[in-house]
């Protein structure tokens, strides 16, 4: 029996089953299953936009792999390409031993079929892990990831672990995927000058007029073309989803690492997971787990976590500065409203980023850490104009602090400098909250309050206990809105779970003690 015959086939493009093999009750159970949906407030959205993530032709669907396997069983057939050896002797650094609960994640990753998620909290050897067990496969590789900064990121510790790799990128206009020939840069006129000089020939006239000179004494100096073999392609994200790719256009690959997975679950970001079907893949993430419920899309494409912990162990060392700040000035304290007399968001987040007493308090703490020189501060804002401030208010202090930014759109020279060099960084969330990797880091400054601070606290995390100079600090800005009080009390629960210690400043009398539920939800003392 051909493949073209049997019902249950594992493609590249997915698990594909024939429709003729289902029941009219099966057909509209995997339409209505993989139609995903994601869970939101009414209060804030009116609608919720649906996607598929199946595909279908007139004889078959093609359903993400593990949901496939898990509904229908194990495919009769399994086409999807091994992907090929590495070209060169690839061999993991010696000198980068894994600790034993990484060669323990890393063992059970292989053993069960080289398919799943690995979530572990930041700074845990996500990336280290990856590339071992990239490794150990034996195979090219794939690595998507959502962030320019990222690809740098990436290739830096490819050339720290493995050795021998050769590196292409996808993104854009750069396509080096697979195998690609290479030309040699043409020499500039002051090259070939000095080549003919060496060889006692006359250097005026032009390029052209030296080149025939060099020809002449058979030098060649046509750039030489060569063919390489890229053992590892790091992928953006948006670009995978912008563009259509040929069937096979990956098949010199078989391994595949997503990394910060749990964008995956959105509907853009998902087709990257129909376009990209490798033997293996691996799905990073420290917190697996969406507000949204779409966890599954990602899940049902990559498999169920092979080892999941996104608890930090207790480190009672780590101090949680809670700043509670108040005013009555109305400029900071009104709500805004909409016609529906609903908060908007937005604008209140405005009004305390832009609130004068609020940044120069902030200030004054960056200034109290900032005379250790031990300390390396990361101070994140959600608007860039409050960094705006930081800085100028940074440049007028007597005691000048090198300081720098780390946003989006800057280059990446630029950001590496600033994170090699600065004692304090400037950085947006959106760039620093995820997968950002500055090893010195030991404080940070949230200027802006946010509900869920895992990723973002993490940045400081990075030194293991016994290579700290100082102990990792958190500068949490606790605002007098209900609003921002209720994240608080969110935040307060993980540093709790984390065993942190915490110091108070002008904590008010009288604060509920305890919230439940979610930051829109009621305060209900208890």
């Amino acid at each position: 029996m051909s493949v073209q015959d049997k019902d249950r086939v594992l493609t590249s493009k997915g698990y594909a089953i024939k429709k003729s093999a289902l029941s009219d009750i099966q057909t509209q159970g995997l339409r209505s299953e993989l139609t995903m949906s994601p869970k939101v407030m009414d209060k804030f959205q009116k609608t919720v936009t649906s996607f598929p993530i199946y595909y279908e032709s007139k004889t078959r669907f093609y359903v993400p792999r593990h949901w496939g396997i898990k509904q229908f069983g194990e495919p009769e057939a399994n086409i999807v390409s091994d992907g090929l050896p590495f070209s060169n002797n690839i061999a993991f650094n010696v000198n980068f031993p894994p600790h034993d609960f990484q060669t323990e994640i890393i063992t059970s990753f292989i053993e069960k079929g080289g398919n799943g998620l690995i979530c572990v909290p930041c700074g845990y050897g996500k990336t280290f892990m990856a590339l071992n067990i990239a490794v150990r496969l034996g195979k090219r590789f794939l690595i998507v990831v959502d962030k320019e900064f990222l690809m740098n990121q990436w290739k830096t510790e490819i050339q720290n672990f493995i050795q021998g790799a050769t590196v292409g990128i996808l993104q854009s206009g750069t396509c080096q995927v697979g195998k690609d020939v290479i030309f040699d840069k043409e020499h500039s006129l002051s090259e070939l000058k000095q080549l003919a000089k060496e060889n006692h020939l006359k250097t005026s006239g032009t390029k052209q007029e030296i080149i025939e000179r060099l020809q002449m004494i058979g030098i060649d100096t046509t750039p030489k073309s060569r063919e390489v073999h890229y053992d590892v392609t790091i992928c953006m994200i948006q670009t995978i989803c912008r563009q259509e790719y040929p069937d096979g256009f990956f098949d010199d690959y078989g391994f595949t690492i997503f990394d910060e997975c749990h964008h995956l679950g959105a509907a853009y970001f998902c087709q990257a997971l129909k376009k990209i079907q490798t033997k293996c893949m691996l799905g990073l993430s420290a917190t697996p787990d969406r507000e949204d419920g779409l966890s599954a899309v990602f899940e049902y494409f990559l498999g169920d976590p092979v080892y999941k912990n996104t608890k930090r162990s207790p480190d009672k060392e780590a101090v949680v500065k809670a700043v509670w700040f108040h005013s009555e000035d109305p400029v900071y304290t009104e709500v805004p409203v909409n016609w529906r007399g609903e908060p908007i968001s937005a604008k209140l987040l405005n009004q305390i980023a832009e609130f004068e007493p609020r940044n120069q308090k902030i200030i004054q703490l960056v200034q109290e850490y900032a005379h250790d020189p031990d300390r390396f501060l990361l101070i994140l804002s959600d608007r860039i104009s409050q960094l705006e401030w930081i800085e100028n208010a940074l440049d007028a202090l007597p005691t000048k602090y090198r300081h720098g930014y780390y946003i989006g759109g800057m280059k990446q020279s630029v950001l590496d400098e600033n994170a090699e060099k600065c004692q304090i960084l400037l950085a947006t969330y959106q760039m620093a909250s995820e997968a950002f990797s500055v090893k010195k880091l030991n404080t940070v400054v949230l200027a802006t309050p946010r509900k869920n601070v895992e990723q973002s606290t993490g940045r400081i995390f990075r030194q293991r206990i016994e290579e700290r100079k100082v102990a990792p600090h958190i500068i949490d800005i606790i605002d007098s809105h209900e609003c921002y009080k209720r994240r608080w009390y969110i935040r307060q629960r993980f540093y709790k779970e984390c065993q942190y210690t915490f110091q108070h400043i002008d904590k008010p009398v009288k604060v509920v003690a305890k919230v439940e539920g979610n930051e829109h939800g009621c305060l209900i003392q208890l």
